[in-house]
């Protein structure tokens, strides 16, 4: 298989495996504080059910936040009421013409990667990016 061939590569080939999550009613400044220390721009919120997928946090939902107001209310918000839903997900099959497409048409930054329903990974625009530079 090419390493440079969009149609031929995989979400599962380069998708990043460690998940990061965060609940629902999870505190924003907690959450973020979280995604600064690991750094990374992206949690999974889990869903009351092992299989659901309510939805996913990203720095982008907080910075948007901070736009419109003060810094206090990421200590009075919950990750429920900022998060992007629904987390638009991808089979890890999924080749990756067809996911940079689908984050292009959708405007998002990073898909959670599916193995039958259970997420296995996270693939991203600066994956895709970085695995082009390296390997073609």
């Amino acid at each position: 298989m090419s390493h440079c061939n969009l149609r031929q590569l995989r979400a599962g080939d380069i998708m990043k495996k460690t998940i990061q999550w965060a609940t629902q009613s999870e505190n924003l400044r907690v959450a973020g504080q979280r995604m600064a220390e690991n750094g990374i721009r992206a949690l999974l919120v889990a869903g009351e059910d092992p299989s659901d997928l309510p939805g996913i946090l990203t720095s982008k939902d907080i910075v948007n936040l901070l736009c419109t107001q003060d810094v206090a209310v990421l200590d009075q918000l919950q990750v429920r009421d900022v998060m992007t839903r629904p987390a638009i997900c991808v089979p890890r099959k999924t080749n990756l013409l067809d996911c940079l497409n689908l984050m292009r048409m959708s405007g998002v930054r990073r898909l959670p990667v599916l193995d039958d329903t259970n997420v296995v990974g996270v693939l991203s625009m600066s994956d895709v990016f970085a695995h082009m530079l390296r390997e073609c």
